[in-house]
């Protein structure tokens, strides 16, 4: 009795231990787990804003996709390296990115049962249909006018990747007008007044579009051109007052082809009173304007790359402010050298290339040059007939978030952008988000490049409006096309809102016309994009939908404004 009083002693004490045991076990065993479970979400969280990070270099900077990936995870907790291996790669899509992140670990206490690490792997991807280029896949944006001895270089800059369609003269201008020009003469967002009529107006004939900032065009520098000098300029940056088709000027006469230092072998045609591939045709805008003539002051601002979309936030770039003043309707005897009413500052920019201001790029991505007419001037004047701003007037013509109602310029300046430098097609110009341009096309159909969509916005739509189209010989069509190489459905289904309200089975609208109604009013075309869309995104050239305005007989001359976006968050996580 007593012995089996011993054994069930024993067994109570064997139990007890084997309790003690197993619950010790558990204990450790739910210590690993929460490490585990506490490093699955940071590894998570690291890998989901390190695929944020890189994918808005997709798809053409595969490199600084990586780099930033591998950056933003290392900040993160997770340096690729040792325990820890960050592997970034392209996702299915061009603009994806994939990002997975595995890291192994010593257990507490699960190396007493044999399981002495732990490895734990997180992914992530990311998708990028941001803002993209609109205008042109090429280092030019407008026309590219000869350029001169004086003010060269002569030869056109113009640099076409394989593919695209980008001629020398594709008839438009990029146009800016003064703050007290009628919005009915274009301009959608950066004219402070209506004449009445126009979509987009209060009651008090007040612009409720405008947007004080101005305009920003895009001037992208892929990998290649990183290191390389890359010079801006700008063709007939100033407003100089001629008529839109320089109908007015010179008065007087040209008599010999050697006029100045800028035009030692063409003045005839360069300075003509005629349409030539020179006349830009900045306007006065008689009757159409806010008090009397008040020469247009024209401001650039290059600004350096951002992540965040905004090019507001971005910084301006040394050197490459410009302020340019207006000018009433000059004579020849001002463009004349020697004469007593020379004008050099007038003749340096006067249907002219003159340098912005030449950079080198440190990294690649999108520049922004900010394009303005509410800035006073400011300054000193220099030798391309700019004024260069003092430190505190820089940071005005950059950073002037408001409005300034001082400045009252009431012309309409038409200008021209290119840049050159480095590789071949490394860099390119183009607008961004939206794009005022002067359309003076002596054909009937004018086809323009509008935006660039990559096969990542599949799916999606793309959100395309016009603002005051019409000012032709005939009444028009618009019809948006899909780029020449995309495969997949036909665009199909558009529909369209504002001035009409329709649906437009294949993404073309008519019956476009002042007489009609269209002058001074704002259309949108929302264009579904086939869920089997694909297109040539290795190339610049490729994936870029075009809008043809066909006015079936005579001219196109008109001052319009044109945006496009693809609908959607620009970067957003998929998985």
């Amino acid at each position: 009795m007593r012995a089996r009083r011993d054994e069930k002693g024993a067994a109570a004490i064997i139990a007890i231990m084997v309790v003690a045991f197993l619950f010790a076990g558990l204990a450790a065993l739910s210590v690993d787990v929460g490490q585990a479970y506490s490093q699955i979400g940071r590894a998570q969280k690291a890998a989901d804003a390190a695929a944020l990070a890189g994918v808005t270099y997709m798809p053409q900077d595969f490199a600084s996709a990586s780099a930033t990936a591998l950056d933003v995870a290392a900040r993160n907790g997770f340096p690729n390296g040792g325990n820890i291996t960050v592997d970034v790669r392209p996702g299915s899509r061009p603009s994806e990115l994939r990002v997975t992140i595995s890291t192994r670990f010593t257990n507490s206490f699960g190396k007493m049962i044999g399981v002495p690490t732990t490895t734990i792997s997180r992914s992530a991807l990311a998708d990028y249909t941001g803002p993209q280029p609109m205008g042109s896949p090429c280092n030019t944006l407008g026309n590219e006018p000869a350029g001169s001895a004086g003010a060269g270089p002569v030869a056109s800059q113009l640099s076409v990747p394989a593919g695209a369609t980008c001629p020398r003269l594709p008839q438009f201008w990029m146009t800016v007008h003064g703050p007290n020009v009628y919005k009915t003469q274009g301009d959608e967002y950066h004219v402070r007044t209506c004449q009445g009529g126009e979509s987009g107006c209060s009651a008090a004939k007040a612009n409720t579009e405008y947007r004080p900032e101005g305009y920003f065009l895009l001037v992208r520098v892929a990998p290649a051109a990183v290191g390389s000098a890359v010079t801006l300029q700008l063709y007939d940056p100033a407003y100089v007052s001629t008529t839109s088709d320089c109908g007015s000027i010179p008065t007087g006469n040209i008599t010999s082809n050697d006029w100045n230092d800028y035009a030692t072998t063409d003045a005839k045609t360069r300075y003509a009173n005629s349409s030539n591939e020179w006349c830009t045709g900045d306007d006065p805008n008689s009757s159409l304007r806010v008090g009397s003539e008040t020469p247009t002051i024209t401001s650039y601002a290059l600004r350096g790359p951002t992540q965040d979309f905004n090019p507001l936030s971005s910084t301006p770039m040394s050197g490459c402010t410009r302020q340019y003043p207006g000018y009433t309707t000059p004579t020849a005897n001002q463009l004349k050298k020697g004469n007593a009413s020379y004008n050099e500052n007038l003749a340096r920019v006067f249907h002219q290339w003159v340098p912005l201001c030449t950079f080198t790029p440190t990294k690649s991505g999108d520049y922004y040059l900010q394009v303005r007419t509410n800035v006073p001037m400011g300054g000193t004047v220099n030798d391309t007939g700019s004024y260069k701003p003092s430190s505190a007037t820089t940071s005005a013509v950059a950073t002037q978030t408001g409005d300034n109602t001082t400045v009252t310029g009431n012309g309409s300046n038409r200008f021209a952008v290119r840049a050159f430098g480095g590789p071949a097609a490394s860099v390119s110009v183009s607008a961004y988000g939206k794009m005022p341009i002067f359309a003076n096309a002596n054909t009937a159909a004018p086809t323009f490049n509008l935006i660039r969509v990559l096969p990542g916005a599949a799916g999606k739509s793309l959100v395309f409006s016009f603002f005051d189209v019409g000012d032709a010989a005939s009444s028009g069509t618009l019809t948006v096309l899909r780029p020449t190489e995309a495969t997949g459905n036909a665009l199909t289904n558009c529909l369209a809102s504002g001035f009409k309200t329709q649906t437009l089975s294949t993404c073309s609208i008519g019956g476009i016309s002042s007489s009609a109604g269209w002058n001074g009013q704002g259309e949108n075309i929302v264009v579904p994009i086939p869920a089997n869309y694909t297109c040539n995104y290795t190339s610049p050239a490729g994936c870029w939908f075009r809008v043809q305005v066909n006015f079936g007989t005579g001219s196109v001359t008109d001052a319009t404004t044109w945006t496009a976006s693809v609908r959607g968050d620009p970067v957003r996580l998929l998985e």
